[in-house]
């Protein structure tokens, strides 16, 4: 993070989360008590002074009109504690406001209010630290890190600018050559519940046109108080493809430790593994049939007359372990029906032109093998052939001892 040039903001006082709470507390009970009110039984509308109120009753909009000798909006007051009731770590408060709601405390200013025994150390001292940052404007670095084109694993640089408000990214590219290649996008943000948005757009030239749309996870804290956000990302590649995936920004102190990382060749290998193969891509072909939306097309029938309820027997020597799973049509998931055990991390391929089922899952729970691969022929497991039939296995045991041998199917009756 690194502070660009002064700015003055002088339209907006930002405010802790926590201090607004306790603001709009104390102007309520000065409310109550100056109207000898019973706020519960009070209506937001008629408190606040907005909608269908009656002006002729005491309301918050005409007190503070008094106060300030000129227009207040009523429902002011009320949108900025619906923001700070979704969770929002700061409120902004604009205009005249910044400085009515003080003054009808009878406080000059926020400077006044904050020096009350109204709030604890921490609540005091983050709010001090807000003030002293308002005049100025702060921009925050980041490495975006993401499994990218040509099947490698990729880095980015993300600049957040104006309070989290703009954003530019850069993605660079090294061809076979050692020729690089930059593709910028510079976009706005949103803050939305517990995530934020990054919209980006590029230029061609002077004509601007639509970028990739981003979207990560903050929780209740704000985003530059992360050293971390995962989250995903939709848009095209250099190859003009459709694309999404998972992404990782990790915060840098400044531009140089940003620049410094993006030129190192290695990645770490934590972030790696979240990310490895985490991408899906749409190739930009518009298809005449179905069956030729990918290579796995015409065989995607057989998948279907594979589903129903097995027993599962695994023959490794002399011993046998037996397991029932569902085979759920049309999700092809692979569900266990014992109640001692679940089956994760399941999938089912068709390999070698469609005429053999690969299987493969893990068993979190009280049996033997802890993951198993299995490669059956399509034709007998085919709905309709024979109800028993068997194919070949590899898995771990519960030692961690590598085993294989024959799996038998068995189609149970429904």
């Amino acid at each position: 993070m690194e502070k660009s040039e002064n700015i003055t903001n002088k339209g907006t006082l930002v405010l802790t989360k926590a201090v607004f709470n306790i603001l709009l507390e104390k102007i309520i009970d000065h409310f109550s008590s100056k109207h000898n009110i019973n706020f519960p039984s009070y209506k937001e509308n008629q408190l606040y002074g907005f909608g269908n109120y009656n002006i002729e009753l005491p309301n918050l909009k005409k007190d503070l009109e008094s106060v300030l000798k000129g227009y207040i909006n009523g429902k002011y007051l009320y949108n900025k504690n619906r923001e700070a009731s979704t969770g929002k770590p700061f409120i902004k408060i604009s205009r005249e406001y910044k400085y009515v709601f003080f003054n009808y405390l009878g406080f000059k200013d926020i400077h006044e209010f904050i020096n009350q025994d109204f709030f604890t150390p921490r609540q005091k001292s983050k709010q001090l630290e807000l003030l002293h940052q308002e005049n100025k404007v702060e921009d925050y670095y980041y490495v975006c890190y993401y499994y990218g084109e040509d099947k490698k694993m990729s880095k980015g640089q993300v600049i957040v600018y104006r309070q989290w408000k703009n954003v530019e990214m850069k993605y660079i590219y090294e061809d076979d050559y050692g020729q690089t290649g930059i593709y910028s996008f510079f976009g706005s943000i949103t803050h939305s519940e517990n995530f934020v948005f990054f919209d980006t757009k590029f230029y061609v030239g002077s004509k601007k046109n639509e970028g990739a749309k981003f979207i990560f996870f903050i929780g209740k804290s704000a985003p530059h108080e992360r050293n971390f956000l995962i989250g995903t990302y939709s848009g095209f590649d250099k190859y003009d493809n459709t694309i999404a995936g998972k992404m990782i920004l990790k915060k840098s102190d400044s531009r140089v430790d940003m620049e410094k990382e993006i030129s190192n060749k290695e990645f770490d290998p934590i972030i790696s593994q979240e990310l490895n193969k985490k991408r899906i891509i749409v190739e930009s072909v518009i298809r005449k049939s179905p069956l030729l939306f990918s290579l796995k097309s015409p065989y995607a029938q057989v998948l279907f007359n594979v589903s129903g309820k097995y027993i599962l027997e695994f023959h490794q020597d002399k011993n046998a372990y037996a397991i029932k799973i569902n085979i759920e049509k049309h999700h092809l998931n692979i569900k266990s029906l014992n109640d001692s055990f679940i089956i994760e991390d399941d999938q089912i391929n068709l390999i070698n032109n469609g005429q053999i089922i690969n299987m493969d899952f893990s068993i979190k729970g009280l049996f033997y093998i802890q993951k198993a691969s299995i490669y059956i022929n399509t034709y007998d497991l085919l709905e309709g052939n024979n109800d028993t039939t068997s194919g070949k296995f590899t898995a771990v045991d519960v030692n961690n001892d590598i085993i294989s041998g024959i799996v038998r199917f068995e189609k149970l009756k429904s």
